[in-house]
Formats: C-alpha cells, sequence, structure tokens
C-alpha cells in the first residue's frame, strides 16, 4: 500500500504539471474559442483535472490504509515483544519467589524457636515485648535483606501486570502469589502478638505460600 501510495502521489504531481500546460495554453486562446486547439486544450484540461483529483484521493487513502497497516504490524510486533518479555519475567519471579519463601520459612522457624526458648527459660514476670525486641534484633541484617527482596518482588509484580501481554489469568494467580508471601514475610519481619498465635500464622502462612508456589510452577 505504501508503493502505491506513493506511485499515485507521483502521478499526481504529473497530472499538476500537466493541468497547468494545458490550462495556460487554454488560457492564451481564451479569445478564440471556436478554434480546435482551444476546444482540445480546454478537454484536456478537464480530462488533467480529473486525473489530478483521482490521484489526489486515490494517494491519500492508500496513504491511510498504509499507515493502519504499519501500525497494526507495529502493535503485532509490540505483543510479540510482550510475550517474550512476560515469560522471562514469570521464570524469573517464579525462582525469586521460591527463594524468598524458604528464606522466610527459616527465619520464621527460628523466630518462633527462640520465643519458645524464652519463655522456656523465663520466670513468672516474662517480657513479651522485651522477647520480640530481641529476637528482632538478633536477626536485624536477615529482616532487613527480606525487606529489600520483597519490594523487589513487588516491582517483579507490578512489571508482569502492567504487560498487556500477559493473559489475565496467570496475572491474577502472580498478583495473589505476591501478596500470600508478602503477609509471610511481614509476619517473619514485624513480630506481633503472643506465641501461640505467631506459631499458628507461621503454619497457615508457610503452607498458603507453598501451595502458591505450586500454583505458580503450573504457569
Amino acid at each position: 500500500m505504501q508503493s502505491l501510495a506513493s506511485i499515485l502521489a507521483l502521478e499526481f504531481i504529473i497530472a499538476l504539471i500537466v493541468a497547468i500546460v494545458f490550462g495556460v495554453k487554454w488560457f492564451k486562446l481564451r479569445e478564440d474559442k471556436d478554434s480546435k486547439k482551444f476546444k482540445q486544450n480546454k478537454k484536456r484540461t478537464i480530462i488533467t483535472l480529473v486525473i489530478l483529483i483521482v490521484c489526489l484521493f486515490g494517494s491519500g487513502m492508500a496513504q491511510n490504509t498504509a499507515d493502519e497497516q504499519e501500525a497494526e504490524a507495529q502493535k503485532q510486533v509490540q505483543y510479540a515483544k510482550g510475550k517474550k518479555n512476560y515469560k522471562d519475567d514469570k521464570d524469573d519471579f517464579i525462582n525469586q519467589y521460591k527463594y524468598i519463601a524458604a528464606a522466610t520459612e527459616q527465619l520464621s522457624n527460628q523466630e518462633g524457636k527462640e520465643w519458645e526458648e524464652a519463655i522456656d527459660n523465663s520466670d513468672e514476670d516474662f517480657d513479651v515485648d522485651a522477647t520480640i525486641d530481641n529476637i528482632e534484633e538478633k536477626h536485624s541484617d536477615d529482616i532487613d535483606s527480606l525487606d529489600t527482596i520483597i519490594g523487589n518482588m513487588h516491582d517483579a509484580d507490578q512489571k508482569i501486570q502492567k504487560n498487556t501481554a500477559a493473559p489475565k489469568g496467570e496475572k491474577e494467580k502472580i498478583h495473589s502469589a505476591y501478596l500470600r508471601l508478602k503477609h509471610f514475610t511481614n509476619h517473619a519481619t514485624d513480630i506481633s502478638g503472643s506465641y501461640n498465635d505467631f506459631t499458628d500464622e507461621h503454619n497457615e502462612m508457610d503452607q498458603e505460600v507453598a501451595d502458591k508456589a505450586e500454583e505458580l510452577q503450573d504457569l
């Protein structure tokens, strides 16, 4: 279509030149309207003007069609690029998900054990807040690390959510998995409540994240 538009545009220029030539000849013979040359130039000028109009509109239509085809081709290229990016981003997300889930489980387990030991070794004046502060201080490096990488997971999730080539159902599963993992890491990095609540939440969230990991593996 681009070639057709170019040809019609060229024909338009040629027709314009020819129309000007015949028009000038026609104008010069305007005082001799009955002459054969006057009538010929008039006829040729009108025919050329008709061709000129046809080329003008034809070129415009062909150019519009060419632009639409180019836009569609570009759209397909971007879609194919988006699909490839989604596959790579999804694989990275799943691998990172497994790593963070395992690290969170390990940290939460250790915190639970230390909390239990603190209870067993305490007298009647057991201080919950002090115990939590001690545990969080002891694992401050791990907590800071988890806070950072869960922030990176948020960015990875958002990148996938904004990819229009990614299937809607898969994006929903990825986002749901991210939220479960975030809740689990929050549980381990921001300890609160009682020991029993902490251990119950650990067991529940650990299983939820494991289920989500299996779900992601099937995508």
